[in-house]
């Protein structure tokens, strides 16, 4: 009887036991609710179901949540992206669609570097696009991940949608263990809303097709406000204004001359009246600091973290570099 309580206390502290946790997903309460929305938009509420049936929880995909590579600092993130074969990479994959590139610049209003860079960070030019199907990982993170499960429930509905739309089979679509996929690793929320058909051939496939990955990576960045008329980054010096939190999120909203008149050394003449803000960064010779402008921030929308945004920043300059652009 002892040992019957000490079990009872321990599933109580500890929660339901593995068989209970691996439940059916297609019973739980919130897939009920998702499906019954699903079916007013029209999908078949018993193939949704069939699919629920057939998801499966990924431990791996939770613990890859719990350890993702922007907790670094800025001195080990950088290294991870800033290398001389993403850079040769990025040569080869912009001599194979030169043309499909430029035209997104003229079009859409990015420049080439950038586009590359964004490609080059999230799937080393389409080599990595993630192994999980999109149906398991988007399951387990809105079913049984607490701290994200709202969003990713979205992004699971957002699932089901796109394969109507896209005609897309849900048990093929893989990528990565957050449910993006694709070249450029688009949450199905963000294929929906951003995707285009850059190639004119009638489907949106950000999975095969570069040339929609392309163009949907611009358009992307685009609808969030890129301007051309804005730089990115420049390197400063911190001097008196004392930067409060190393590598955190950014707010636009000091001009240039603002933020020299508070003691911030360097920003280029040509920012003076720009909205900016100063990120500090642990370097891999000590703290150092950039002045950012809007279009940083910009890339922030296609991933929240600073660090993301810098690595793009920086191989998008090493590539132009390299491509003599």
């Amino acid at each position: 009887m002892r040992i019957i309580q000490m079990i009872v206390i321990v599933i109580s502290l500890f929660g339901p036991p593995i068989s209970l946790a691996n439940a059916n997903y297609a019973e739980r309460s919130e897939v009920q609710v998702m499906v019954k929305r699903l079916a007013a938009k029209g999908l078949n509420p018993n193939e949704i179901l069939t699919l629920m049936s057939e998801a499966k929880r990924l431990d791996s995909v939770i613990n890859a949540m719990n350890r993702p590579a922007e907790r670094k600092k800025w001195k080990d993130y950088r290294s991870i992206f800033l290398k001389r074969p993403r850079i040769l990479a990025a040569k080869s994959f912009h001599q194979k669609h030169r043309e499909t590139l430029a035209r997104a610049e003229l079009e859409l209003g990015v420049p080439v570097e950038v586009i590359l860079a964004i490609i080059g960070v999230e799937t080393y030019f389409g080599k990595n696009k993630g192994s999980f199907r999109a149906l398991d990982a988007l399951a387990t993170l809105g079913l049984d991940y607490p701290k994200r499960a709202k969003f990713f429930l979205g992004e699971l509905e957002s699932l089901f949608l796109l394969a109507r739309e896209e005609n897309l089979s849900v048990t093929d679509l893989k990528g990565s263990y957050a449910g993006a996929m694709g070249f450029g690793q688009f949450i199905p929320s963000s294929y929906l809303a951003y995707a285009i058909d850059f190639d004119n051939d009638g489907r949106r496939d950000l999975i095969n097709n570069p040339a929609d990955a392309i163009g949907s990576v611009a358009n992307y960045l685009m609808r969030h406000g890129w301007d051309t008329a804005y730089g990115v980054a420049s390197i400063v010096s911190d001097a008196a204004f004392n930067v409060k939190k190393m590598e955190s999120a950014i707010v636009i909203k000091e001009t240039g001359s603002e933020l020299t008149a508070k003691g911030v050394k360097g920003i280029p003449p040509e920012w003076a009246q720009l909205p900016l803000d100063v990120l500090g960064l642990h370097g891999t010779e000590g703290d150092e600091y950039w002045a950012v402008t809007k279009n940083f921030y910009v890339i922030t929308r296609y991933n929240r973290s600073p660090l993301y945004a810098m690595a793009v920043t920086q191989l998008s300059e090493e590539i132009a570099k390299e491509l003599a652009l």
